[in-house]
């Protein structure tokens, strides 16, 4: 009972506040839906299907994170409206034309190799810097609706209800793909899915349109350029908040550029295999989600993270000696670790931009937030690929087992991950709030 009691408090269509969580809710599993058939391991089979190799499909994967360096400009043009919701409506529709359908049709038009390569950049590239300068709009209008009584439950209930969604299309989309595997019409499938997923993304913009747009708080001041660095940098607990979350963001991105293609084309691990695992996410969420917002509560925030940290990082070691023979059941077990540990993690990285976010200016502090957060994902991604580049097919023996450069960034990921933990512990007196949500557990 307290469960319901709980989703009816946070996602209520009744109250103003929870209505908007419950549109920010719906918009954001049709976006996941769309982001599972035109990015990840979808994505990267597209690629290959068109004879695009790993490094190039490397840079494809981190320029959106470069591009949103741009999001340096998106106070100075924001702050310009007092009402911002048909302008970000309008920006958000574009860009997935461009980005989902630019990228879907462009092989038909163009044929040959490197120029394929060089228009998907252009895609990818414009896009992504369209977005980037309105990047913040969104965060700074729905930080509202997801204040600090509610913000734990809201992404615990957020990350199992999206995941339960996501990987059940994704699953369907797996099957039927793995079933056309080596034809041409796992190709016609593939561009279907893109071309469904464009459809759900103009849904989804619909239903952000939906919830009351309030007054954005400032302080008064002019707006600057500067202030997108020097208002978050003078802000003690909030910058620290961000070296925590670029640390994170950089390890964990540091194998994603190039790791699907290596289970797919080394591994030989399937689509359906992939998004199986994936879809059992949902689960996890209500077996250990209780257990997990208690353990957020004893620990608060950031020493949690930090525990949580040391404890996936476990996983990433493992992880590096899955290869073909032992796949069925090694990747298996590695894969239903990470989604234990999945649970706390996501609940807290999605909360650090808020837990220590002041009221006054927030597009500069979310703005900045999106800044470091795309830079630790590009900056992760392309030393994976700088590294899987440099290496190529060449194998380096670790404690006598050959690993090639997917494995050795999952090791390098290992490893950053107690790094992370490290300055989290370090940092702790400064991005511990005065006032934790949720409240600590009565011992």
């Amino acid at each position: 009972m307290e469960f319901f009691r709980t989703l009816k408090k946070v996602f209520s269509p009744r109250e103003e506040h929870s209505r908007g969580r419950l549109c920010i809710l719906a918009s954001g599993i049709l976006t996941s839906i769309a982001a599972q058939f035109t990015g990840g391991v979808f994505y990267t089979g597209f690629l290959l299907l068109y004879g695009i190799d790993v490094v190039s499909i490397g840079i494809l994967t981190f320029i959106p994170s470069l591009a949103c360096l741009l999001n340096i400009f998106s106070p100075s043009i924001l702050e310009r409206f007092r009402k911002r919701k048909w302008l970000l409506a309008f920006v958000r529709i574009l860009t997935n034309t461009i980005n989902i359908l630019g990228i879907t049709f462009l092989p038909s038009l163009v044929h040959e190799k490197r120029a394929r390569v060089i228009g998907f950049i252009i895609i990818v590239a414009l896009a992504n810097s369209i977005s980037a300068l309105f990047g913040s709009g969104y965060s700074a209008w729905h930080a509202k609706f997801l204040t600090e009584d509610v913000r734990s439950a809201y992404f615990m209930f957020n990350g199992c209800i999206n995941s339960l969604t996501v990987y059940l299309f994704a699953l369907i989309g797996s099957v039927a793909t793995d079933r056309l595997a080596g034809s041409p019409s796992q190709l016609t499938m593939m561009t279907t899915l893109r071309i469904i997923s464009y459809v759900l993304t103009v849904l989804d913009t619909v239903l952000l349109c939906i919830p009351k747009e309030y007054e954005y708080e400032t302080s008064g001041e002019k707006v600057k350029l500067a202030d997108v660095f020097t208002k978050p940098v003078k802000n003690k607990a909030f910058f620290c908040s961000m070296v925590i979350l670029f640390l994170y963001g950089f390890t964990t991105n540091l194998p994603n550029a190039t790791l699907n293609a290596y289970l797919i084309n080394n591994v030989h691990i399937s689509y359906t295999f992939m998004n199986a695992i994936n879809a059992t996410y949902f689960l996890f969420f209500i077996a250990f989600g209780r257990m997990w917002n208690k353990f957020i509560a004893e620990n608060t925030w950031f020493r949690a993270l930090a525990i949580a940290c040391v404890l996936q990082g476990a996983t990433y070691l493992v992880y590096a000696f899955v290869n073909e023979a032992n796949s069925s059941w090694l990747y298996l077990s590695v894969r239903l670790s990470q989604h234990v540990l999945g649970v706390v993690m996501n609940t807290i990285i999605a909360s650090v931009p808020y837990i220590n976010l002041p009221d006054e200016d927030r597009t500069n502090y979310l703005s900045f937030q999106l800044i470091v957060s795309n830079l630790a994902s590009f900056s992760g991604m392309m030393v994976g690929t700088l590294f899987t580049s440099i290496t190529g097919e060449r194998a380096l023996s670790f404690f006598g087992f050959p690993l090639s450069a997917a494995p050795l960034l999952l090791v390098a990921c290992w490893f950053m991950h107690y790094v992370t933990a490290f300055v989290i512990m370090r940092l702790l007196p400064i991005v511990t709030p005065k006032y934790h949500y949720p409240a600590p557990a009565k011992k």
